[in-house]
């Protein structure tokens, strides 16, 4: 299958998405903010962004597909089967950088094919080969990162991975948004650890050097806020920063402080629109807070953008009973974007 029959066919394919988006955020908020959520579905991978807002992975893959995937080249397409939001970008500008360094011993080898950083984020693409065949299970897999040495503080993270290739094969892509934007710089050192990879026991190791993407960097601090009527609810919009492989927009939330001794802090969902119009949910738009702030510092991350729009639209809101978001009218809040750094 040629990579335009590829695609033809992941077009063809009907996931309701939208639908599946829906049942896995309501399960994960039922699951309570503390609670670690976990699929054993081979074919579905959740993406934890933050606390509690999953994204939908590489799943419902065709053997036809399957097929397809293995033949593509890993630099670049990766992003995109993984549905990453700055995927089209890094495709069409050729942003990931190819590192294609390995650790190999035990029967398994762990393979980092490409990464790229932009100060906000930092994403990384794995392959796995073993020596016998391999399957995702909740304890498959242990891998983190660690950048200049140290873990790595971050508001939001993901994975996705495909086993579909061959049965000793499996594709993984990691993602993270940092918790303070540019905290490391231009130039960072970036590890890949593994422990107990796929049954295989052991630890793995892939250092690599990797420098910031090429792309302009803009900055807006609109300070503009929405309370609701009782004044329990505050959300202030304090910063909105495009970069070249997100835009992120960082929130203030303000609640009575014995919310936090509880545990019973507000986890406002939220959807995005631009002045044009176009709706950020679901798989293009990630949400995470603040580590050990209590839900007060809150991150979206939207696709990278080519226009700066004129303004965004917050559209915050709450799970009902059945799972669907409904939106909470006081707390709108139109964020204006004209005033650069």
């Amino acid at each position: 299958m040629n990579k335009e029959k590829f695609n033809e066919s992941i077009d063809n394919i009907n996931v309701p998405i939208d639908k599946l988006m829906e049942r896995e955020k309501t399960a994960i908020l039922h699951a309570k903010k503390k609670r670690k959520v976990g699929s054993k579905t081979k074919r579905i991978f959740l993406v934890a962004c933050g606390l509690c807002v999953s994204l939908l992975g590489s799943g419902f893959v065709s053997t036809g597909m399957a097929e397809a995937l293995s033949n593509i080249p890993l630099i670049g397409p990766i992003y995109k089967e993984f549905r990453d939001i700055a995927s089209t970008k890094i495709e069409r500008d050729q942003l990931a950088t190819m590192i294609d360094k390995q650790d190999s011993h035990n029967g398994l080898t762990m393979t980092v094919k490409e990464a790229a950083y932009d100060g906000n984020r930092l994403m990384v693409s794995l392959v796995y080969t073993g020596e016998k065949a391999l399957a995702w299970g909740e304890e498959s897999s242990f891998s983190y990162i660690t950048i200049n040495g140290q873990p790595v503080k971050r508001a939001i993270s993901g994975r996705g991975g495909q086993d579909d290739i061959d049965p000793k094969t499996i594709i993984e892509h990691q993602e993270l948004t940092f918790a303070n934007y540019d905290e490391y710089g231009d130039k960072i050192e970036v590890a890949i650890h593994g422990e107990n990879l796929f049954g295989y026991e052991g630890e793995w190791e892939v250092a690599f050097p990797l420098e910031k993407v090429a792309g302009e960097i803009y900055e807006f601090s609109p300070q503009v806020s929405a309370q609701t009527l009782d004044e329990v609810y505050t959300i202030t919009a304090e910063k909105v920063t495009f970069t070249p492989l997100a835009t992120r927009i960082d929130l203030s939330v303000d609640y009575p402080i014995e919310m936090n001794a509880n545990d019973t802090w507000p986890w406002f969902e939220m959807y995005v629109l631009d002045d044009s119009g176009r709706k950020y949910e679901g798989l293009t738009l990630q949400s995470g807070v603040m580590p050990g702030n209590y839900g007060h510092h809150n991150i979206l991350t939207l696709p990278p953008l080519d226009t700066i729009p004129e303004s965004f639209t917050l559209k915050p809101g709450h799970r009902n009973s059945e799972g669907y978001l409904e939106e909470i009218k006081e707390l709108e809040l139109v964020i204006p974007l004209n005033k650069s750094k």
